[in-house]
């Protein structure tokens, strides 16, 4: 859901755009110029339809009349031209002074012009009865400004009215009869320290409306609709050039002297520019914006450049709702689904970010990164408490020193043993009912960050004295015993709200906690297996590069077991799972088992068992003629999914003896993830996001943004989002897939009758494999 800049048409004129408009039964855009041309473009091929020059000065303002579907051009040559819908000239209408803007009051069926330091009221007359659309003679004159009045909307009964002369004026239409006026209810009369040059006025669908002002004192203010300040936007470099409203993504463009436009949320009155990946690409464009239209008919703003370029951006639904930038390239993703959900993300660089969206608007996310100095303080912790420690006797496990202990990449990475200071956190993983965010990194360690306990208990075992109010405030941070001397309404609000501990948790913040170390090797995957498979406590499956999985007991952090192959033929390589290394991993509820990739090229589906020696193989799945790269579990249609550098993914049956489905997504995938919601299968083709439907492989959504790999992808349903990140640096959060609901089909032979004529039911809509 973003606007993407859909066309350019370079050096529109030899003359500077004064002006943007659009014509909406001949579905084109105009512009108009200093000279007194206008021109026109279609708004599909954007081809030039029609050039005229009717005008003697500067093209003012468009402005098209519904009822007498016309096309209105004001110019400072003191005329308004009537166009047909053929393009030519229906009537020109002089009214002997420049007119600068024009608006149109629908209740009371009258044309509002702002004329220098008055502002004239005619009534529009549709079946030109007086010789013109307008009605010229005896218009209604308001000399509430002394300067060039700029701008003027009208709202309901309501105009409003802006100019050089720094005023900002509320009219108020007369609705008794024979009067045909307006009359000031409102006036500001500095509302801005120099000229206003642009008004718009907002209306979103939460029927919040507002009025939004720019001025040459490079500052822009919104106003209620009664004319009280709400915020003041600050920070432009130049004069406020335009402001247009975007409905669709709810933000507020300025143009102000800046090849991008300034991105405002006008609810919070917030700066989101860099939260919205529109502009991301044309930082570096030498020509600023002027001119600037909103068109709903096709969703799309207009701009003007000072070089004489209109660009067009469209609104494409599933674009970047937001762009979230990282330092390095982002490796993996996961999130929490408690309130307040939150986001993490691993990066290259060996630290992760927790990502909180704030509550002011949808687009600004808060962030917060975990420091790989932390996670390896903590580990140096703990290697010098282990070497304080007595030697144990003899060890759980044992290794055969025989067999390999790692794998070099076919790619030409640095061997997984080597430490280095910058070590990528390849996989991501939040246990919910622990409260755990757990980290599979490059140098062969699962970092485990948790809330910190100590700070949580500090805010539970507070005890304000004598401050009944600020207990009230904060009751939902504090324990049970600090509250004891609060009303007992106050104590049982605090022991209903389940969201108490979630919310003195994320209060508290986040700390490294521990550090799992078994691997000698990159930790490239880990899968949970939770209590609600029918286990008494919370496991952790981890492998990686040396072919060894891990089973870890959560909840007491430490490791359970080690998987060990008991085939007869094993003997010398017991804890190798497979022959390559593993790349990804996924456990199935359902069924009870967990299902690895290799570089072998092969899928591995062992039962899962609390002891390693009892993980016995049920099924191995090939087919791809690529390395692996994802396997997941589809818990909407059960089976497994697979996805290799081959271009391909493989969709197989609940028990896993045949493939049922091969989807060609023309492309290697370096991700994978499952709509938690319908089952579609969101993958990461290079830099492209695509959505599969599970039944068909239909290829049902596309999303653009990303420059780079895309390589970790999550689906939130709680916000109906996918989350990628990528190497490119960032996180992008895009609109999930919403199937359109089919209607029921009638019985069998069920048909509709229509006088003489027989229709039947058409069957339903095919769907056609990519």
């Amino acid at each position: 859901m973003a606007m993407e800049k859909h066309f350019i048409i370079k050096e529109s004129h030899h003359k500077a755009v004064t002006v943007l408009g659009f014509h909406p039964l001949r579905r084109e855009i105009l512009a108009g110029f200093e000279d007194g041309h206008i021109k026109s473009w279609d708004s599909e091929t954007y081809k030039l339809v029609l050039t005229t020059h009717e005008h003697e000065g500067w093209v003012t303002d468009f402005l098209f009349w519904q009822e007498g579907k016309v096309m209105l051009s004001a110019s400072n040559d003191g005329t308004i031209i009537a166009w047909s819908n053929s393009g030519g000239v229906a009537d020109k209408i002089k009214l002997g002074a420049p007119v600068y803007v024009m608006a149109i009051n629908i209740r009371r069926h009258q044309l509002v012009c702002g004329f220098n330091a008055c502002i004239k009221v005619y009534g529009l007359d549709e079946n030109r009865e007086s010789g013109h659309y307008i009605k010229v003679r005896h218009p209604f004159i308001s000399r509430e400004h002394n300067d060039i009045v700029k701008c003027i909307t009208c709202l309901e009964s309501r105009v409003y009215s802006a100019g050089f002369d720094q005023k900002l004026i509320i009219y108020d239409s007369s609705s008794y009869p024979g009067h045909r006026g307006i009359s000031k209810v409102f006036c500001n009369p500095q509302a801005h320290e120099a000229g206003i040059c642009c008004l718009s006025l907002v209306k979103d669908t939460d029927n919040n409306t507002w009025l939004i002002t720019g001025s040459f004192d490079k500052v822009v203010k919104i106003w209620s609709v009664d004319g009280k300040l709400t915020h003041r936007l600050d920070g432009f470099i130049t004069t406020i050039s335009d402001i247009v409203y975007v409905p669709n993504i709810k933000t507020v463009w300025i143009a102000s002297g800046l090849p991008v436009a300034s991105v405002f949320d006008p609810k919070s009155g917030e700066n989101v520019s860099d939260f919205i990946g529109t502009f991301a690409s044309e930082e570096n464009e030498k020509y600023h914006l002027q001119c600037m239209k909103y068109i709903p008919e096709i969703g799309s703003v207009v701009a003007s450049t000072n070089r004489r370029n209109v660009i067009v951006w469209r609104y494409n639904p599933y674009g970047c709702i937001t762009s979230l930038k990282c330092k390095h390239a982002v490796e993996s993703l996961t999130y929490t689904k408690k309130v307040p959900i939150l986001i993490f993300s691993g990066g290259s660089d060996g630290q992760s970010n927790k990502w909180e969206r704030l509550q002011t608007n949808h687009f600004m996310y808060s962030k917060e990164t975990f420091l790989h100095a932390e996670a390896k303080t903590k580990l140096s912790q703990m290697k010098n408490e282990k070497q304080n420690r007595k030697p144990m006797a003899n060890r759980l496990f044992l290794r055969n020193t025989n067999a390999p202990n790692q794998h070099k990449d076919q790619r030409g990475l640095t061997a997984p043993n080597q430490p280095h200071s910058n070590s990528a956190l390849l996989t991501a993983l939040f246990a919910e009912d622990l409260d755990l965010l757990l980290l599979g990194s490059e140098d062969g360690n699962i970092y485990v960050w948790g809330f910190d306990d100590n700070a949580v208990n500090a805010l539970k075992n507070m005890k304000p004295v004598g401050m009944p109010d600020l207990v009230k405030k904060y009751a939902i941070l504090l324990g049970e015993s600090s509250i004891s001397d609060c009303p007992a309404k106050i104590e049982e609000s605090i022991m209903l709200d389940t969201k108490a501990d979630s919310v003195t948790n994320r209060v508290a913040g986040f700390v490294c906690k521990t550090v799992l170390q078994a691997h000698s090797g990159c930790v490239t995957c880990l899968t949970l297996v939770g209590k609600n498979c029918g286990y008494d406590k919370t496991y952790l499956l981890s492998s990686g590069w040396d072919r060894r999985i891990c089973i870890w007991d959560l909840q007491n952090q430490r490791l359970h077991d080690v998987f060990r192959n008991t085939s007869p033929d094993a003997w010398n390589i017991l804890e190798l799972a497979c022959d390559g290394i593993v790349i990804d991993m996924d456990f199935s509820p359902k069924r009870k088992e967990f299902a690895y990739a290799s570089s072998d090229r092969m899928i591995y589906i062992r039962r899962f068992s609390e002891k390693g020696s009892e993980m016995t193989l049920c099924n191995t799945l090939q087919g791809h003629e690529g390395e692996i790269t994802q396997v997941k579990w589809n818990n909407v249609c059960p089976g497994w999914i697979t996805s290799s550098e081959d271009g391909v993914i493989r969709i197989w049956s609940e028990d896993a003896l045949h493939c049922s489905l091969v989807i060609l997504t023309h492309g290697p995938v370096s991700a994978l993830c499952i709509d938690k919601n319908n089952g579609s299968i969101i993958a990461g083709v290079q830099n492209i996001i695509k959505v599969y439907k599970p039944g068909t492989g239909k290829l049902v959504q596309t999303n653009i943004g990303h420059s780079d790999s895309v390589r970790s992808i999550i689906h939130v349903p709680e916000r109906n989002q996918y989350i990628s990140g990528s190497w490119d640096g960032t996180l992008r959060v895009w609109n999930a897939h919403s199937p359109i609901q089919k209607k029921k089909r009638p019985p069998k032979g069920d048909v509709h009758h229509s006088g003489d004529m027989v229709a039947s039911i058409p069957d339903e809509n095919q769907d056609i494999m990519t």
